[in-house]
């Protein structure tokens, strides 16, 4: 485990004195925060990942855990600042702190429906990993957008209650090939059904089709799963490649506030 990123500094105080009239001041010394990286071990691999922490963050906090799964775009434009902008959206919730977690490096693959188990895998084996190592916090959140956003969707639907690991869900520009995969789920009532309290926030923007997302978000609201708070925006004057970022935020908001 390594720190690539921030400056540990030991919590304490320090008392200089100055002058002859012997004047004190006292000054707390507070940590910064850093990011770590770690590897884990996932179906025989051993795998990098990276972990935002705080300056707040202590072990015995047990602060919340956000995974953002973040692949390489096939499509678009590679957006490389994903991490940065769960960090920040974050920041902007007063008296809230978490620590956000994702692969070190991303993959370079095109997700599709039929490798959902494969990479679902890596993050239910990170956060056995971060929770042993970081924080314990069973309210975590899946957060992503595009193809991986589809991931978090299908993640939401066939976890049940007994090996669920996440908690809160983010998907942002779900393609139509998971969009229709969701609603055949919904409309065959095939997945599990023994889940409690969950939140979803889903959203999309001009580029993605919009028949197929607002069919979605139908079919999810006149399921009325008494489960699930569930919200959604269409972001009308924004695309694919600069959505993201309002959306992590109004996300994260949304689950957190």
């Amino acid at each position: 485990m390594k720190i690539i990123f921030g400056f540990m500094l030991f919590l304490g105080t320090m008392s200089l004195s100055f002058g002859e009239n012997d004047f004190t001041e006292t000054i707390e010394i507070t940590q910064a925060a850093k990011i770590d990286t770690f590897t884990f071990p996932s179906d025989g691999t051993d795998i990098n990942g990276k972990i935002y922490l705080p300056a707040s963050f202590s072990k015995d906090k047990s602060l919340h855990a956000i995974y953002l799964i973040d692949f390489t775009e096939q499509h678009f434009k590679v957006a490389t600042d994903e991490f940065e902008k769960v960090i920040s959206a974050t920041e902007e919730i007063q008296d809230f702190d978490a620590v956000v977690v994702t692969l070190e490096e991303q993959l370079n693959v095109d997700a599709n429906t039929g490798d959902f188990q494969k990479y679902y895998n890596i993050f239910k084996n990170m956060t056995s990993y971060v929770d042993a190592n970081y924080t314990n916090n069973n309210s975590r959140t899946f957060i992503g957008r595009g193809s991986e956003a589809g991931l978090v969707l299908i993640t939401l639907f066939l976890e049940d209650s007994v090996t669920s690991v996440f908690e809160n869900f983010i998907a942002t520009d779900s393609p139509s090939s998971f969009n229709s995969y969701i609603m055949n789920m919904i409309s065959g009532d095939d997945f599990p059904k023994n889940k409690l309290n969950k939140k979803l926030h889903f959203s999309f923007s001009t580029t993605n089709n919009r028949t197929s997302c607002t069919n979605t978000i139908n079919a999810i609201k006149n399921a009325q799963y008494p489960w699930l708070q569930f919200e959604s925006i269409e972001y009308k004057n924004s695309n694919y490649e600069n959505t993201y970022p309002i959306s992590f935020a109004a996300g994260i908001k949304f689950i957190f506030n």
